[in-house]
């Protein structure tokens, strides 16, 4: 259990900006009839007191980049947001302002509640052609090597990847090299990928867990969460629950382990796969993101496994993002209610988790497609190389 420090000083500089923002004549009971600069200007000035206090990452971010940085970053989205035209600008405005604090786990979104843990979109598709799908997805690509498409790990394909285990069992028993592609997954859910791990873990997997921290705001979030984002979801219920009572367990400004046991477990799957594959390739590149970045910390832990790509988006030392709704009623922001119990010694959001063996960037789909091709020749004996020879 850590006790966490007193709020850093906000500084004279982004004191002024503050108050200058605050002088401007707005009022909830009186944003409708504000003007679109008004109103934009009211939810920016209540973005970095609420952060500082309620936000996991926010006063790490403040000692790493320094006061004239953020100082700086205020005065910059002040004088836009007075000029904002309309909401669509403002969202946009406050989203770069959120981005200045940490580029993931943190945004400005229109509307009071939006479902923060989607899949992340689709790219997009040449004229004509449908969305790539984001359901899990398995190939047999000869007699020792299948591979698995896994775009997301949001917990409406839970479901979805255990059934796809389950069904082709005997397939995937017999082909000892597997590929399991992850690229594009922007996260979603741990339990989600849960499954694979009794598949490709070589016995105990050592995690660093996370801690709570326990303020109002954050306890009001985790209580409304469940209700807003995944009505009757027992999983996610179960989860708040826990949290909050974790939270409850500290005073105010303190942080919680997410367990009551501590942060650092050390973990067996309770039932492996008694046919479980001799070599696992997992293709990553930097849309992997989240609990997709999770995955990668437990998966690299087994003897079987080698990552094999580009490094990861880097957006998990911060994360269980929460609502809080800004003054104007319009917009909200979505933030960080847990820290990871690995920081400050493996920081996965400076440049993400590195893969094994590095490949540069696809130039195109087609290019994106023969990696899986050179990865299937490599796990069956061949080379990486992009000509096969």
């Amino acid at each position: 259990m850590t006790g966490a420090p007193a709020p850093p000083h906000l500084g004279t500089s982004m004191k002024l900006h503050l108050l200058a923002l605050a002088a401007l004549p707005l009022a909830g009971a009186h944003a409708a009839a504000a003007t679109p600069g008004e109103t934009c200007a009211q939810d920016l000035r209540a973005i970095a007191p609420f952060l500082l206090e309620n936000d996991t990452g926010a006063r790490a971010h403040l000692a790493q980049k320094g006061q004239a940085y953020f100082d700086l970053a205020l005065a910059t989205a002040a004088t836009a947001a007075a000029g904002a035209a309309d909401g669509k600008a403002c969202d946009a405005i406050l989203e770069n302002y959120a981005g200045m604090w940490r580029k993931g786990h943190l945004h400005v979104k229109p509307g009071s509640a939006l479902d923060i843990a989607k899949p992340a979109p689709a790219q997009p598709a040449a004229a004509g052609q449908a969305a790539p799908s984001k359901e899990p997805a398995l190939q047999i690509l000869s007699d020792s090597t299948v591979l698995l498409v896994l775009p997301s790990f949001h917990g409406r394909y839970r479901a979805a990847v255990a059934s796809l285990l389950e069904t082709h069992r005997d397939a995937l028993a017999q082909r000892p090299n597997w590929i399991l592609d992850v690229r594009r997954n922007g996260g979603g859910s741990d339990s989600t990928y849960a499954p694979l791990l009794s598949w490709i873990s070589s016995g105990e997997i050592v995690s660093m867990g996370a801690e709570w921290l326990s303020t109002p705001a954050n306890i009001a979030g985790q209580e409304k969460v469940c209700a807003l984002l995944a009505p009757g979801d027992q999983a996610c219920a179960a989860f708040a629950a826990q949290a909050v009572a974790q939270m409850r367990t500290v005073q105010t400004g303190q942080y919680a382990p997410q367990q009551s046991g501590g942060t650092i477990s050390y973990a067996r799957v309770e039932t492996p796969e008694p046919r479980r594959p001799a070599r696992v390739a997992v293709l990553v590149d930097r849309d992997c993101a989240s609990s997709c970045e999770e995955f990668l910390l437990a998966a690299r832990q087994s003897f079987h496994v080698k990552l094999i790509g580009r490094n990861s988006y880097g957006a998990l030392d911060y994360s269980n993002l929460r609502l809080h709704i800004l003054p104007s009623g319009l917009r909200h922001l979505q933030y960080a209610t847990s820290r990871s119990a690995r920081l400050p010694q493996l920081q996965v959001d400076l440049g993400g988790i590195m893969p094994d063996i590095y490949l540069p960037p696809p130039k195109d789909e087609a290019g994106r497609d023969d990696e899986i091709v050179r990865v299937r020749r490599w796990l069956e004996g061949g080379t990486l190389r992009p000509d096969g020879a």
